[in-house]
């Protein structure tokens, strides 16, 4: 269920990611992996996490690249297994959904269905999610903020 769809303007973030192909519906194994990865890398080099945790993905023709680790404050160096990555600036959707990770297609439906009703188009090669839910909560409490970059359409004037 999500709670509500708004418009907003992100103002670009830094991240530490660890990054892997995949196809639908094989992602929930190596998503707890990639944090742990991340997470020693920012320990070991004593770069603090800023915000929260968070996934990139990208649709590409043979699948989907994930991109999943943390928000830091500016541009890390990267060691070759956890790289930097910034997303950029612009304008989003977003929604809280609460409840299971098996449940995100809905609320990415809802988001493509207020999409229609207000003009916008949305980016369909990249979309980021913020998971402010400890992994050992009950799937049916977990929180997740799904970001998706949107551009309003222009409106056509007819005379």
């Amino acid at each position: 269920m999500n709670r509500g769809i708004e418009i907003v303007h992100e103002f670009g973030r830094h991240a530490a990611v660890t990054t892997f192909d995949f196809h639908p519906g094989q992602a929930g194994d190596r998503i707890p992996e990639a944090f742990r990865t991340v997470a020693a890398y920012l320990g070991a080099a004593g770069i603090p996490a800023t915000g929260g945790a968070i996934g990139v993905y990208r649709m590409g023709p043979a699948g989907m690249t994930a991109s999943v680790g943390f928000e830091v404050d500016q541009e890390i160096p990267g060691d070759g297994s956890v790289e930097p990555l910034t997303i950029a600036a612009g304008d989003t959707l977003r929604t809280l959904h609460v409840g299971p990770y098996e449940r995100l297609p809905e609320t990415y439906d809802a988001l493509r269905s207020f999409a229609a009703r207000h003009d916008l188009r949305l980016d369909e090669h990249v979309m980021w999610e913020e998971y402010r839910s400890h992994p050992e909560v009950e799937p049916g409490l977990t929180e997740t903020v799904v970001h998706w970059p949107c551009t309003r359409v222009p409106s056509r004037v007819t005379r």
